[in-house]
């Protein structure tokens, strides 16, 4: 009897000092150095340069390859203050499906009052896309907008900044 009570007590203490602990999936996210993962660098912003408007205002347009255009009575400047479209480069396995969502219109405020609302516009390559790329190789996109511009009243000169919100889907 005291034999048994000695042996399940140390079938006890084994197992308490054997722990085992299991998951049933270990998160991708908290493995370190992910080989997986998407990471977006953000190589240049997006830049509408300058330009004049008139009385009915219009808009500018930075297509994904950095040609600008304008319409209403928008008048582009090329007063040595550059424009270009925004460039990111993307590090993610070769053959991956990347898709693009784009957030709402952002609202750009002026430095001496006014506000302007933006659209983000087209990327290069459309999305979705399938990455080229070995990394640590980057492949690069490019996006454009739309500035809605109003008469100069309600969009006083100065410079127009603010946040846009892409979000990077990896598939």
């Amino acid at each position: 009897m005291k034999r048994r009570i000695h042996i399940r007590a140390l079938i006890i203490l084994i197992l308490c000092i054997v722990s085992v602990t299991s998951y049933a999936q270990t998160p991708i996210d908290s493995l370190p150095n992910d080989p997986g993962k998407l990471v977006v660098y953000t190589m240049q912003n997006l830049k509408f340069g300058a330009f004049s408007q008139g009385a009915l205002g219009g808009t500018v347009t930075i297509s994904p390859t950095g040609t600008r255009t304008s319409t209403g009575d928008v008048i582009l400047l090329n007063m040595g203050i550059t424009y270009y479209q925004a460039l990111f480069d993307l590090e993610v396995p070769y053959g991956t499906v990347v898709s693009l969502m784009n957030g709402p219109n952002v609202t750009l405020v002026g430095s001496n009052g006014g506000s302007m609302s933006m659209a983000i516009g087209d990327s290069s390559p459309s999305s979705p896309f399938f990455t080229s790329v070995q990394p640590p190789g980057r492949t690069q996109l490019s996006l454009g907008g739309t500035l809605t511009v109003g008469n100069p009243v309600s969009n006083p000169p100065g410079t127009y900044s603010g946040t846009l919100f892409i979000t990077f889907n990896q598939e």
